[in-house]
């Protein structure tokens, strides 16, 4: 429950502070005093928009600070969760800077706009005055058959498991899309590989082909080259391995005069022994050399098909041998792909019977609700003047052939609301068949009929503080009274702060506020005072009455104050 505001260099507000109670907080004045500046101050701490345009002329500054009282648990919870640790008591305040560092403190502590967003409906509900046309949009008519019905908590639970059949099958899906896609590539990953296993390819060996293909190009150079060595050295008449030996032979002799030559004669020896291997090393390069055309366009064939295979993959043999073993890998994949699609069947299965399930208990609830909705909708609006209305919470069929399967079931599509759409009928005149109410209900049997609505709703709701910015307008006389009644009745379970012009509403007040302005050294300033008892009676007269008070006004305001 809202137990005090103050509002500062608000608009037209100077600076004002209000006492609020329990019960029904009525709010009057002239038109234009700046009764609903006062609710959209409040707007403020519950997380609603703002702009440095509602900064008083002048001021750097605006502020908008509420006490609350007994609030909810849940939002204890929320706010504990935000780092923020409250008792029995909780102080929002805003403030809105031209300089562009607006604030906003929970208890003394910074709070994002967000957790204040978060919390604010939990505070506040604001109703203004042209809520009712949400009643144009049938999508709204649902949600508030659940606040009817109390079904919060089943409606979380459908949107859980809603949201896990949605995972489910979404895996499911992309799995079987993949296994298809890979389905599609698989065989011409076969090809792939099947190619790279039958080239047979070795690291290292192009270089080594390019390395024999070398030596077959200039065989016969190779061999008038080692054969012309091995003469040179060994073979040939003038061969130096013989001339030399013939010369350590002698060299060997002179050495046993002079001992002195013995190193040159172990020289020469060495030198001789390297000569007849050298030349022993030519005479088998040289039985090995061979002119094989053959062999050489085999290895030139080997040469051609590496370097497709290089095009084709573009890379090297080590990077084709790896794109290999990816392929591999791919075609395996595709196996693993095939096994696990059924245990993704049976959990989207599953999800589904589960989804389904809360759906139909849902369904079953929401039917029970309906009817009952029904007989008091149609009690409710009597009492607001419009007699004999019928009033209907029709369920439809919608299933849509575009619809995926796990969503679609025996004519019924599943979304995160359930298995049901909901949209109000009714028709105003007896013996006139219903039909959709946003296409046929006025603009003042939408207010009523909203008004119905929210009397029903908000008896059953734990929001602590209910705001109603003129939702009496367009009504009056007796209707304006049973509108009061109303107010009074939701009163009862909630604060109700009431912005009105009817002085039989305002009669049935639990406090009563006047907002007034007045134009002081050139400046508009907005007041909000509480009245007494007496000043409450000079109100409701001037209500009556208009811009002449007359006794007999004021004694029916008097009749009025005591009679609530």
């Amino acid at each position: 429950m809202l137990r005090e505001l103050r509002i500062k260099n608000f608009a037209v507000i100077d600076e004002v502070a209000l006492e609020l109670g329990p019960g029904l907080n009525v709010l009057t004045g002239e038109t234009g005093a700046g009764k609903t500046i006062v609710l959209n101050a409040l707007g403020l701490v519950s997380g609603g928009r703002v702009s440095v345009d509602t900064i008083r002329h002048g001021e750097e500054e605006a502020s908008v600070e509420a006490l609350f009282e007994s609030f909810p648990k849940t939002l204890t919870e929320k706010l504990r969760e935000g780092g923020h640790e409250i008792e029995d008591e909780l102080v929002i305040k805003r403030i809105v800077s031209r300089a562009g560092k607006n604030r906003i403190y929970l208890n003394s502590g910074l709070s994002p706009l967000a957790l204040l967003s978060d919390i604010g409906p939990s505070l506040i509900h604001i109703y203004g005055q042209h809520e009712h046309t949400a009643l144009l949009r049938a999508e709204t008519h649902l949600q508030l058959l659940d606040a009817y019905g109390g079904l919060e908590a089943k409606t979380d639970e459908i949107k859980q498991k809603y949201s896990s059949l949605t995972a489910s099958w979404n895996n499911l899906r992309e799995a079987r899309e993949l296994l298809e896609k890979r389905r599609r590539e698989e065989e011409w990953l076969r090809s792939q590989a099947e190619e790279i296993s039958r080239a047979k390819l070795q690291a290292g060996e192009e270089e080594e082909l390019k390395e024999k293909r070398n030596i077959l190009m200039h065989a016969e150079k190779l061999f008038q080259g080692c054969k012309e060595g091995e003469d040179l050295l060994y073979e040939g008449e003038d061969a130096l391995a013989g001339r030399l030996g013939k010369y350590a032979q002698r060299l060997r002799e002179l050495a046993r005069i002079d001992g002195g030559l013995s190193g040159a004669v172990e020289l020469l020896d060495s030198s001789l022994a390297q000569l007849q291997e050298a030349a022993s090393l030519l005479r088998r390069h040289t039985d090995r050399v061979q002119f094989d055309p053959t062999a050489q366009a085999e290895l030139e064939e080997r040469l051609a098909e590496i370097g497709r295979l290089k095009r084709k993959y573009q890379g090297s043999i080590e990077e084709i041998l790896k794109h290999g073993e990816k392929v591999a890998g791919e075609l395996k994949g595709l196996a693993r792909g095939e096994e696990e699609i059924p245990a993704l069947e049976r959990a989207c299965e599953e999800a589904r019977r589960a989804a389904w399930e809360a759906a139909e208990v849902l369904s079953r609830e929401r039917k029970k609700v309906a009817s009952k909705f029904k007989k008091e909708m149609e009690k409710e609006v009597e009492a607001l003047g419009m007699p004999g209305t019928v009033f209907e919470a029709r369920f439809l069929e919608d299933a849509e052939a575009g619809d995926e399967p796990p969503f679609l079931q025996r004519g019924k599509r599943l979304t995160e609301q359930g298995m049901d759409q909901v949209e109000f009928y009714f028709s105003p005149n007896p013996g006139e068949p219903v039909k959709p109410l946003a296409k046929i209900a006025s603009g003042g049997e939408l207010s009523r009929l909203m008004l119905a609505i929210k009397s029903l709703v908000l008896t059953r709701g734990d929001i602590s503080t209910l705001l109603f910015d003129e939702v009496d307008a367009g009504i009056g006389g007796r209707v304006a009274e049973i509108v009061g009644k109303k107010l009074k009745k939701v009163a009862a379970a909630h604060q109700v702060i009431c912005v009105t012009h009817l002085p039989q509403i305002a009669a049935l007040a639990d406090s009563h506020y006047v907002v007034e302005k007045e134009v002081a050294k050139g400046r508009t300033f907005t007041e909000v005072k509480k009245l007494g008892e007496r000043e409450r009676v000079a109100e409701i007269a001037r209500m009556l009455g208009g811009i002449k008070v007359t006794d007999k006004a004021i004694r029916h305001a008097e009749e009025m104050v005591k009679g609530k």
